[in-house]
């Protein structure tokens, strides 16, 4: 019985299906901050037709991923989660297998804070000429 289990295994594993998804980027809100923080993350998918079926498999990583928080990602538990909900929904919703999730990179893109930047730009004295600081006034009048 081992024996055909095994077999059955290995021929699976022969059709299966490994889809990459790079530098995947997705708003989530944070809960310290209550702010919005970009993530990027890189993913590899081993299931079966994967790749006709990219399209499904980026929708659901955009529905799913909205459902968590910044701070849930960045635990082992967390990332578990994640990746059996995602797996969970992309089965039931467009009946695509998936055996496994992989994640490859996870990352917080820092947002650049225009206000600091130019602050930081007037520091170094980079706005000494009148016509430079009319531009910046003019950006944060802006604001």
């Amino acid at each position: 019985m081992k024996k055909i289990a095994l077999v059955f295994t290995l021929c699976a594993s022969l059709f299966g299906d490994v889809l990459e998804i790079r530098d995947f980027e997705s708003d989530l809100f944070s809960k310290k901050s209550n702010q919005l923080k970009k993530i990027e993350f890189s993913l590899l998918f081993d299931g079966r037709d994967l790749k006709e079926n990219r399209h499904k498999v980026i929708d659901a990583l955009n529905i799913v991923i909205s459902s968590f928080y910044v701070e849930d990602l960045f635990t082992s538990k967390g990332k578990e989660r994640f990746k059996s909900v995602v797996t969970k929904y992309i089965t039931k919703k467009y009946a695509v297998d998936v055996d496994d999730i992989f994640i490859q990179k996870f990352r917080v893109v820092d947002n650049v804070n225009v206000e600091a930047f130019i602050d930081a730009l007037k520091k170094e004295g980079f706005c000494k000429e009148s016509k430079n600081r009319a531009i910046f006034d003019d950006i944060e009048m802006q604001k």
